[in-house]
């Protein structure tokens, strides 16, 4: 029984966080509302109470999933592949190209705010642990080269005609 409601408890995350892709592509973060949000996923305004706290707690949980998927992505490489950032770029550019439309939908509305600025976070600590020690000038450094990668991958993803993904990563390497 557990297991059933586990999954009908998915699916209901699954709905609202789909209905709140589509409602930040059609109108200002702001001016959602939990009765926009119940509506566009026909879902009772109670279910998704017990949940989040409002829209902005939705946003946050899916911001914090996605960062969270990100990281145990990205886990597997850093071992064997300790040397440069480039399977990393690789697999961002992976997952954002598989979540393009709520990743837009978050660039747009919070930008280096909210996703961008935990993206940032993640690539620093990234190519922090590439190097062998981690002197003050090495976290400088750090949060420059991420920065302008996610700046990059921004922009990437946003576009509706972004060039290939391999001179992307190919064009990032060389910066």
């Amino acid at each position: 029984m557990a297991n059933q409601e586990d999954k009908r408890i998915r699916r209901t995350k699954k709905l609202l966080r789909q209905a709140l892709t589509r409602l930040m592509q059609q109108k200002d973060f702001q001016s959602i509302t939990v009765t926009d949000v119940v509506r566009e996923a026909d879902i009772n305004r109670g279910t998704f109470y017990a949940h989040y706290r409002d829209v902005y707690d939705l946003r946050e949980q899916i911001e914090a999933e996605m960062i969270a998927d990100f990281r145990s992505m990205i886990a597997g490489l850093r071992p064997s592949e300790a040397a440069t950032l480039q399977p990393v770029l690789t697999r961002a550019m992976d997952y954002l190209e598989e979540n393009r439309e709520i990743v837009t939908a978050l660039v747009r509305v919070s930008g280096t705010e909210g996703f961008g600025k935990k993206l940032i976070g993640v690539l620093a600590e990234c190519w922090l642990e590439m190097r062998p020690q981690r002197s003050m000038e090495n976290v400088y450094i750090a949060r420059f080269v991420a920065t302008g990668i996610v700046g990059m991958l921004e922009k990437w993803i946003t576009e509706a005609q972004p060039i290939p993904k391999c001179e992307m990563v190919a064009l990032m390497m060389r910066l």
